[in-house]
């Protein structure tokens, strides 16, 4: 059976000789008329995508627009913000797994993210993580149109390339872990001095990571598959622990 951009079999609650009725939980995400390449470079990167389950769902485009899928817990650093205490270790860590393995999708694509954050990763209603804001992306070598927030991205890393999404990532897992970004009261130009130095924020109080992270501020990874293989490594280590 055919379904349309982004459905599948549990969405039909009706049918008739005519055709097919579906319920989506969805939003609109669009943009005014002068910016509508932000969300024209977010479409093509969705269809490009497909289907995956380590991104929002994408249903198709409307005027302005796109259609995709209700994050029902919002971003990561909204939930953090709203449940520090309550995230359980192992949830943290399936997260920072996810996202480490859609992005190594995406760049199976050719696709650079461009602006990796806890803010641009969604939670579903099991909790599962979703990387999604696609609208500065780097699709087939075209420009980027978006970039990383400063405590994201290294001053010594020119552009978006394999190594600032690295870099990315372990920021990423410093807030999912932390539940604050790197140097969260520093300003952008301290925040800029001290990586240009390979200052980074201390590790020490991580339970778990603590490696991953490093290597990723340090640029000691040359893609996303060696950091995927080590993030699943400590995934099966912290089951031994439990």
């Amino acid at each position: 059976m055919w379904y349309p951009c982004g459905l599948k079999l549990d969405d039909i609650i009706g049918a008739g000789m005519t055709g097919y009725a579906g319920r989506l939980d969805a939003v609109v995400k669009w943009t005014h008329p002068n910016d509508v390449r932000f969300i024209e470079r977010e479409r093509k990167v969705y269809e490009r995508l497909g289907s995956y389950h380590g991104i929002l769902r994408y249903f198709g485009p409307v005027e302005n627009g796109i259609l995709l899928e209700f994050a029902h817990h919002g971003s990561i650093r909204q939930y953090r913000m709203e449940n520090a205490e309550a995230t359980p270790l192992t949830t943290k860590l399936r997260w920072i797994q996810q996202v480490t393995s859609t992005i190594c999708f995406l760049h199976s694509k050719g696709i650079l993210h461009a602006d990796i954050s806890c803010n641009n990763i969604f939670l579903d209603l099991d909790l599962n993580a979703k990387v999604a804001d696609f609208a500065g992306s780097v699709i087939d070598r075209e420009p980027y149109l978006c970039f990383y927030e400063a405590s994201y991205s290294h001053p010594n890393i020119k552009g978006v390339c394999v190594q600032s999404e690295i870099f990315a990532l372990g920021s990423t897992f410093y807030e999912i872990l932390t539940g604050f970004k790197p140097y969260p009261n520093l300003s952008i130009d301290e925040i800029e001095k001290s990586y240009s130095l390979d200052e980074f924020p201390p590790l020490d109080g991580l339970d778990i990571c603590q490696s991953i992270i490093s290597k990723c501020w340090e640029r000691s990874y040359s893609g996303v598959e060696s950091l995927l293989r080590d993030i699943e490594t400590e995934v099966e280590a912290s089951k031994t622990k439990n």
